[in-house]
């Protein structure tokens, strides 16, 4: 299978500190890959820099056999649905959900897209598909995190894309959105030819079709490779560094904590 994003001692700094540090990782083509790791592991900053929307500071990053660089930024982000909450609500607020969806076509952030009646019809089928159809021309800020979810997955999709990397979806989603969101990735993910990257921070999103796993932990690998090898009690106590259980239940698996707190001691 061919490679469609390879890492080679990839480093990203801002100012003294490093993001991420050497990070070496492959993912081919069909291939379904969740990223795991607590708040402040590098996650976000990796798949922005894999998205295009993010520099890195050392290393190489090859997106679909090559670099990004000035002359085929565009045509490459377009073959990525880049689904971030926490990287798009820094950009969007007035702009309304019709537009937002269809600055996905020449991936681009802003209005200066060009766009054609087919595009219209697709933003207006996928977003009345992910129940958005009496809020298409209501403004980003207007919506709840649901909804807001859903058009960065319209976004995501108008453009046919090869892969798809989805940032912490289900964070801030109540339950009934985010199965929704749930079944939406595995009806994706019946394409042979998709790739799907995946990031959370929640073990019960982790569906036993993310096959691979990459561990990442201060902003280095950890472990990689298949899930069902990592996910072990052994290897998520010494990753947490706390004694968990993990559990594998019928669609994903799940890691059971048990904590104590001393806060009555103190009241």
């Amino acid at each position: 299978m061919e490679d469609v994003v390879r890492l080679r001692d990839v480093t990203c700094l801002a100012g003294n500190n490093a993001l991420l540090s050497n990070v070496e990782w492959t993912v081919k083509k069909g291939e379904h890959w969740v990223v795991f790791g607590l708040n402040g592991s590098g996650k976000t900053t990796l798949l922005s820099i894999i998205a295009g929307f993010r520099g890195y500071t050392e290393g190489t990053v090859e997106v679909f056999g090559e670099p990004y660089s000035e002359a085929n930024i565009i045509e490459k982000r377009k073959k990525v649905g880049w689904i971030s909450s926490s990287f798009f609500d820094k950009y969007y607020q007035r702009e309304s959900v019709m537009n937002i969806v269809l600055s996905g076509v020449n991936g681009k952030l802003g209005k200066l897209w060009n766009v054609s009646s087919a595009d219209i019809k697709r933003a207006n089928r996928l977003l009345v598909e992910l129940g958005l159809e009496s809020k298409m021309h209501r403004t980003f800020d207007l919506l709840s995190k649901g909804e807001r979810q859903n058009v960065l997955i319209a976004r995501a999709l108008i453009s046919n894309p090869q892969m798809l990397i989805l940032d912490e979806p289900g964070t801030g989603l109540d339950v009934f959105a985010r199965e929704y969101m749930l079944a939406t990735v595995k009806a994706l993910a019946e394409n042979p030819d998709m790739t799907i990257i995946y990031v959370t921070h929640y073990t019960e999103e982790i569906l036993h079709l993310f096959d691979k796993c990459l561990l990442l932990k201060n902003g280095k690998v950890y472990a990689q490779g298949y899930s069902a090898d990592l996910f072990t009690n052994e290897k998520m106590s010494e990753f947490l560094n706390y004694p968990v259980k993990v559990v594998q239940a019928e669609e994903h698996f799940y890691v059971d904590i048990h904590m104590e707190s001393n806060i009555k001691e103190i009241l």
